[in-house]
């Protein structure tokens, strides 16, 4: 079977529609393809997947594209090391907190109006959200799974010094029943990934679940600014692989895992700026393409089970080709953040394809303000705690953490982090101390 995969996969019809299909059979969870009789049949909970014949021990980035089981290419940029940041530059602590406590402060003013509101309706109940809704939202002031597992990752990081995969699934295994706001690929991944690690089926391939429909939410965009903190004194081409590895947990589509390795690349080069340098507007977008523009695998695709982005209707091309047309030139005319946001623009769902430009938006008309960038991000953008909370990493870590409103963390009032030693801590004091713990190991020469 593998081998029939690969002549596929060599012959260049992957993207051919009969054969999405036929993949698309072959990677559910509920059917067996029967070749033999030239049938369906229900499959048993307990199944043989495509890949049961590889050996998972010590699974590496290389392995997948030796493979041909990954869905992005092996751009030439993960042979390059990002260069080097002066982590002893006066305040750069401070900017590493802020990354991570950004994140914080955007994914908790955003959950309580998230997914149920579109901008407009949000402003007509609750007028311009510049702080937590405390006395008129029930949720207001606790956090979601962007923060949950930003942080789980964090404590993970702290503890071993480095990314290391079975590591981060195990905890967010564990922590499961706890997620916030969880979407159900990222429920299905962790669940297959239970099995797998109790039983080692079903293998560490299918469970990010099948690569061409499934997988392309932004739960893995949320959680990926901590991927830098191991390699902030000692860089190296590694992080690229931490990056995609990391993402590949859950999902597996190939926007999803290629946005991992320009997001982190962004970040990094933000980071190695001098403090509350802003980046030009186009920087966000030539930059991206730069260190992405060769991994993505196929043209982008839309389920006509939700709303298409009026942007989207007529694209043609890939992610990073939408990136360099249409958002350019949404920006070069203009068009406001709320509009860009919208249906009528490219849309702010929780489809990394309408969060990336999103996030990539927000920077460039509000990067010069944390305080700006947030507010915006959670009054005019669908999926707005998911994207305050990116944008929140972000310019945390240009302003620091001291632009953040002490408010915006102090506000913070949930128990959902449950780290061990730390489960009788508010979230407020564990991400305060996470965040202080991770400065002080990744940066302190």
């Amino acid at each position: 079977m593998l081998a029939l995969r690969a002549g596929i996969l060599h012959a260049g019809i992957l993207n051919a529609p009969s054969f999405k299909k036929l993949l698309s059979l072959f990677s559910s969870a509920r059917w067996l393809v029967a070749l033999s009789l030239g049938r369906l049949r229900p499959m048993k909970e307990s199944y043989r997947s495509l890949f049961d014949d590889l050996d998972q021990a010590a699974v590496t980035l290389d392995d997948l594209f030796t493979r041909q089981l990954i869905a992005i290419r092996r751009g030439k940029v993960f042979d390059f090391a990002p260069a080097p940041i002066d982590v002893a530059a006066d305040g750069f602590q401070q900017r590493v907190q802020g990354m991570l406590m950004g994140v914080a402060a955007g994914d908790a003013l955003g959950h309580c109006t998230e997914w149920r509101y579109e901008p407009k309706t949000r402003y007509e109940e609750f007028g311009t959200i510049v702080d937590h809704l405390h006395g008129v939202n029930k949720r207001a002031g606790l956090i979601s799974d962007d923060t949950q597992m930003t942080f789980w990752k964090v404590q993970r990081l702290i503890t071993l010094g480095k990314f290391d995969f079975d590591d981060i699934v195990r905890c967010f295994v564990d922590h499961h029943d706890d997620i916030v706001g969880m979407g159900i690929n990222t429920s299905g991944s962790l669940k297959r990934h239970q099995d797998r690690l109790e039983s080692g089926q079903p293998s560490l391939y299918q469970c990010v679940g099948d690569p061409i429909k499934e997988g392309r939410g932004n739960g893995a965009l949320m959680r990926f600014s901590p991927i830098v903190l191991p390699y902030l004194k000692s860089p190296s081409s590694v992080i690229w692989q931490d990056a995609v590895m990391s993402a590949f947990i859950t999902h597996g589509h190939t926007c999803a895992l290629a946005s991992a390795l320009p997001m982190t690349h962004l970040l990094w080069e933000v980071l190695r700026n001098p403090h509350g340098e802003i980046p030009k507007p186009s920087w966000w977008i030539d930059e991206y393409l730069k260190w992405g523009g060769d991994l993505e695998t196929e043209t982008l695709e839309f389920s006509e089970e939700f709303p298409i982005p009026k942007a989207f209707v007529n694209f043609r091309g890939t992610l990073c080709d939408f990136l360099d047309g249409p958002l350019r030139n949404t920006f070069r005319k203009g068009v406001p953040l709320r509009d860009a946001c919208s249906l009528s623009g490219f849309g702010s769902r929780a489809d990394v394809v309408q969060t990336l430009p999103a996030v990539l938006y927000t920077l460039m008309c509000h990067g010069d303000s944390l305080q700006s960038s947030i507010i915006a991000a959670v009054n005019d953008t669908k999926d707005n705690d998911t994207i305050a909370a990116i944008v929140g990493a972000f310019v945390g870590a240009i302003h620091g953490r001291q632009a953040i409103r002490a408010k915006w963390i102090d506000g913070i009032c949930s128990y959902s982090l449950k780290i061990d030693k730390l489960t009788t801590y508010s979230d407020k004091s564990v991400i305060e101390l996470l965040a202080a713990q991770a400065s002080e190991k990744f940066c302190a020469r």
